[in-house]
């Protein structure tokens, strides 16, 4: 019989070569998905500002047809309950960190929700300035990708920095 031979030292290299092939496949794919991330924002970015831009040019359209008629209706607060508000930012957990999303509730008069643009103080609002209403909205929309991406950003540059520091725990890191 033979007897059985112990773990040698030419069979562990190997593996710590592949392993340590595979965490450099995976920084590689890490940094790779920072770029996406870093291109994906830029985008957002510019799409905001885009939104932003437009949504100001229509405000200041606004101002600029409708003057600076202030009447007496349209000074006095209003008397009503206030409204509650049709949006909500909620948090949700993923695997590698946590997302905002967007929930937007339906109009119900009933239940307090309510969309004040449509009617402030009683009068009614210019078409152009509801426009601007929508563009605003998109806006917000935009602002919660680019939260969004920002977090998933960071999660994936923290997930590096965890990588190197197991892959070398010598090295000094920041």
């Amino acid at each position: 019989m033979s007897e059985p031979k112990g773990p040698s030292i030419r069979s562990s290299e190997p593996e710590t070569t592949s392993s340590a092939e595979e965490a450099g496949c995976l920084l590689d794919s890490l940094h790779l998905h920072i770029f996406h991330l870093l291109e994906d924002q830029v985008v957002q970015h510019n799409q905001l500002s885009r939104e932003t831009s437009e949504a100001r040019m229509i405000l200041a359209r606004v101002r600029l047809q409708e003057g600076n008629q202030r009447t007496a209706a349209e000074a006095q607060l209003p008397r009503c309950r206030p409204y509650k508000a049709l949006c909500r930012l909620v948090e949700e957990a993923r695997a590698w960190g946590t997302i905002v999303n967007l929930n937007r509730l339906a109009v119900e008069p009933c239940r307090g929700y309510l969309q004040p643009v449509t009617n402030i103080f009683g009068a009614l609002v210019p078409m152009s300035l509801r426009v601007a209403s929508r563009k605003w909205e998109r806006c917000v929309d935009q602002i919660v990708d680019c939260a969004n991406t920002q977090r998933e950003l960071q999660a994936s540059i923290s997930s590096i920095r965890q990588l190197r520091r197991s892959l070398y725990p010598s090295y000094p890191h920041k």
